[in-house]
């Protein structure tokens, strides 16, 4: 069989030589095709209408469609009408499509031109256009030195300069980038944007902007020196947008309370699911942000190292925001209201959609700033809460915590919490610290220790509750007046369970047990009340007095002498320098112990010594051994003389001899008493018979 085979091979082998041979020698040269003049003669080939098929590890790469091809001795082409087919690997991907009017293959295909009217297309809508373009085989990038342009979808750009990564799909504006994106079928979504450089990186879904960076959206514009913008999945919007360098996002008319303007050294945005409205901010490195205020007024401003804030629905009002490393808060002066300055070291705020942000935590080092034409104010504490009118308008409350310090124009308070009303100019202080057991307010005037202290700052007024509260009093420099009755160089300190100091109304209200001091000299009763305008003093309840006048004795010789009075009511009177003792009166002193309906001290113009003595109805004197009854006393210190006049004066002593007149006159330098009668009561003297 297989010499059978060998055979019929063998014999068709040599009749198929034969029959070649036959052929080439019965055929006749052909006639030569008439010449076809050369367009370049340095070409070694030219060709019309062909394409060549570029493979890579046996799979293809692309196909170069032309019109006309020059090939040269170095192996160099040029190609016209140009048409390159590049089909992306794998299932899904992208075809591409470069066409121009002419391309220029460098030796051993390592390089490309292309001239005239070039155009990049992708099968997912891309399109580019230029008028020059290279690729080189060594990095596998297309790039155009001059004016190209691009679209797809909803955007368009143009520049100076464009590279096309085709392995990375990554296309770039070297430089002049201007991007404009097209709004969306609902009108929302356009933007235009600015830069010097621009970069889309479709396979990592992301777009990136380079120098001096500038978007205009409808009614926002965002600045920076750099920007990458990170795209949904679909490539339909943007989800998040990193800004870099100088960044700046403002809005043209915000609402009241909503962004104004955000600006720091970076910047990360995140928007919602439609890339329409912006949920999420955090400004680094010199942030500052400004909420809007009322139209034709400035805006609220708050400043930090770091601000991440977050945001409503809207895009724009913001639900909440944090501050850290150094924080301040700023409400301009508009008006008649006064500028505010919170500082802190952090700021944590809440609000709500439709009213913004409504209350802020400020903690570390706060310090709080009011200023106006006729306010200074200033505090310091631990922390702040601060309660905010809606879009952040005004501050409605402040509560201050842990070592509160308030200081308003010269008075200053101290406590644990301080609660500070802004619209009705009140602070509450409440709470003890280590070292500050209790709220304390002064100024010149007066300080004030309390459980509880409420101040109006427009008096001041101050109310004071406690067990007991402690006043200071000190003596007035300039306006208001010390009683006489008082020393005018010493404080008069005051203890009471309630405390009313009105600062307009120069008036000082002290109730339930209430106590004064100053060295010697003292009251207690139910309720004291100091009139620092005119000097007055009156105590109402059970009152007790203990004061201390020089008294001059017939000698000249000068001594200080102590009185303790007694009443129901007690009132000083700086005009006519008058002690007022009223309802079941008593002095104890060194005119003696006298009970009367009411006993009037009159002081000398220096305050410190007795002029005279009154006392009326139901009169008693007891001295020298003495007791002597009446309607009416008269004593005078001048002459040491008492005057008593009743009907009928009765005068009794210690050996128990009475004598009843209408007047008594009694005379203590010598000790003379001088009893006068009337037709209606004779003068007569009974008994006497103990000292005998």
């Amino acid at each position: 069989m297989r010499k059978y085979v060998r055979w019929i091979v063998g014999a068709f082998v040599i009749g198929f030589a034969i029959f070649v041979s036959r052929q080439l020698k019965e055929r006749t040269p052909p006639a030569a095709p008439p010449a076809v003049p050369r367009t370049d003669p340095g070409a070694v080939v030219e060709s019309t209408k062909g394409n060549v098929l570029r493979f890579n590890s046996s799979k293809e790469s692309f196909t170069v469609y032309y019109d006309r091809q020059l090939t040269y001795e170095d192996g160099s082409m040029k190609l016209f009408g140009l048409r390159i087919i590049a089909p992306e690997r794998g299932s899904g991907g992208r075809t591409f499509e470069v066409n121009a009017k002419e391309g220029h293959v460098g030796a051993k295909e390592s390089n490309f031109t292309l001239d005239g009217n070039v155009e990049l297309k992708a099968s997912d809508g891309l399109l580019a256009k230029t008028e020059h373009a290279t690729y080189a085989e060594s990095d596998g990038i297309v790039r155009t030195p001059g004016p190209a342009n691009f679209t797809r979808g909803r955007v368009s750009g143009d520049g100076t300069g464009m590279t096309y990564d085709k392995a990375n799909d990554v296309l770039w504006l070297n430089a002049d980038a201007h991007v404009r994106i097209a709004a969306d079928a609902k009108g929302a979504g356009g933007a235009d944007v600015r830069s010097g450089l621009a970069g889309f990186a479709r396979k990592e879904k992301y777009v990136k902007f380079e120098q001096s960076v500038k978007v205009e959206r409808p009614g926002q514009r965002i600045e920076a020196d750099n920007a990458v913008g990170f795209l949904s999945d679909d490539e339909d919007h943007i989800k998040a947008v990193e800004l870099r360098g100088h960044s700046r996002i403002t809005t043209a008319k915000p609402a009241v309370g909503a962004l104004e303007s955000l600006t720091g050294r970076d910047m990360n945005l995140t928007y919602s699911a439609d890339g329409q409205s912006l949920e999420h901010v955090t400004i680094a490195g010199q942030a500052e942000i400004r909420l809007a205020g009322e139209p034709g007024k400035q805006g609220r401003q708050i400043t930090g190292p770091v601000i991440d804030i977050a945001l409503a629905p809207d895009g724009s009002t913001p639900l909440a925001l944090t501050a850290n490393n150094g924080v301040v808060l700023t409400f301009p002066a508009e008006g008649d209201a006064p500028g505010r300055i919170i500082t802190a070291a952090t700021l944590e705020a809440k609000g709500e959609p439709d009213k913004g942000l409504t209350r802020a935590m400020f903690a570390g080092g706060v310090d709080f700033r009011e200023r106006g034409p006729k306010l200074d104010r200033h505090a310091t504490s631990a922390t702040l809460d601060v309660g905010l009118k809606p879009g952040l308008s005004t501050i409605e409350n402040a509560r201050f915590r842990q070592k509160v310090k308030f200081i308003d124009g010269d008075m200053t308070g101290l406590s644990a919490t301080a609660v500070y009303d802004v619209d009705k100019g009140t602070l509450a202080l409440s709470g003890s610290d280590p070292g500050a057991e209790a709220p304390h307010v002064d100024n010149p005037r007066v300080s004030v220790d309390g459980v509880t202290i409420d101040v109006t700052l427009s008096g001041p007024r101050v109310q004071a509750a406690g067990t007991p509260v402690k006043s200071v009093l000190q003596p007035p420099k300039e306006d208001g007046k010390m009683p006489t009755m008082l020393k005018k160089d010493q404080p008069v300190t005051v203890l009471a369970n309630t405390l009313d100091y009105d600062s307009v109304a120069s008036r000082s209200v002290y109730k339930g047990g209430a106590r004064l001091f100053q060295g010697d000299t003292s009251i207690k009763a139910d309720e004291i009340v100091l009139d620092d305008k005119n000097g007055d003093l009156s105590a109402v309840g059970p009152v007790t007095t203990t004061t201390t006048l020089e008294q001059t004795d017939p000698n000249g010789k000068k001594d200080r002498v102590r009185s303790i009075g007694t009443a129901k009511d007690f009132a000083y009177e700086d005009s006519t320098r008058r002690l007022t003792y009223t309802g079941d009166a008593h002095m104890n002193g060194p005119q003696g112990d006298m009970s009367a309906a009411k006993i009037e001290l009159y002081l000398k113009p220096s305050g410190d010594e007795l002029e005279r003595a009154e006392a009326y109805e139901k009169l008693k004197l007891r001295e020298q051994n003495r007791t002597t009854t009446g309607g009416r006393l008269t004593y005078t210190t001048a002459d040491e003389k008492y005057l008593i006049t009743g009907l009928p004066v009765e005068i009794a002593d210690q050996c128990g001899r009475k004598t009843t007149g209408k007047t008594l006159t009694f005379t203590k330098a010598t000790d003379t008493i001088v009893v006068d009668g009337s037709d209606q009561i004779r003068t007569q003297t009974k008994g006497g018979g103990k000292c005998q």
